[in-house]
């Protein structure tokens, strides 16, 4: 959860294990086309037991209907996976994908295949981004009577103390001793 960013991001949770995360597809693949778009969070090697145990409680965690938890947490069909597109630690979509390891010595056949699968998945996280609204900026949270409200200089904008201050906001400062004296002085002329 603490690694869940506002931004979209494609999650999934695999028990698969790989060797190579440059050859991971589509995660990979998938990461560097969306760039800063969207992020992508895999945790893959997952034992199937302890996948579906912490996968359901994190789901239940993220709002995400139990009749998706199958299609997250169990691989039925062959190299079939399925991820979910959070926005703001909320599930938008969930997006059917695949999990391979590009092969050392694979043939070109092999590779136009994954390449055609990735290009499919990026058509289908394409279009989805396209269909989200920009993220509206987070709301502020309100202030307590006493806390400071500090501007990028460091001073606070409601009572004028600095950073290091260790009084509460609004406590007035004790006024310095000696005269108080005006900026200005009037001199009279004769």
């Amino acid at each position: 959860m603490q690694e869940l960013r506002p931004e979209p991001t494609l999650f999934a949770i695999l028990a698969d294990r790989y060797t190579n995360e440059s050859s991971l597809r589509p995660f990979a693949p998938l990461a560097d086309e969306l760039g800063n778009r969207m992020n992508v969070l895999l945790l893959a090697e997952w034992p199937q037991d302890e996948r579906e145990r912490d996968g359901e409680a994190l789901l239940t965690r993220l709002g995400v209907a139990r009749e998706a938890w199958t299609m997250l947490l169990r691989d039925e069909d062959g190299d079939t996976r399925f991820a979910v597109v959070l926005r703001r630690k909320q599930p938008v979509a969930l997006i059917n994908l695949f999990f391979r390891e590009r092969r050392q010595g694979g043939t070109e056949r092999e590779d136009e295949e994954l390449r055609a699968w990735e290009n499919e998945a990026l058509g289908k996280l394409e279009g989805l981004l396209s269909r989200l609204s920009p993220l509206p900026p987070e709301p502020q949270r309100g202030l307590a009577p006493d806390q400071h409200d500090f501007l990028s200089t460091g001073v606070c904008r409601k009572c004028g103390q600095g950073l290091g201050t260790l009084l509460g906001c609004g406590v007035q400062r004790p006024p310095e001793p000696g005269p108080k004296r005006d900026r200005f002085e009037l001199i009279e002329l004769e």
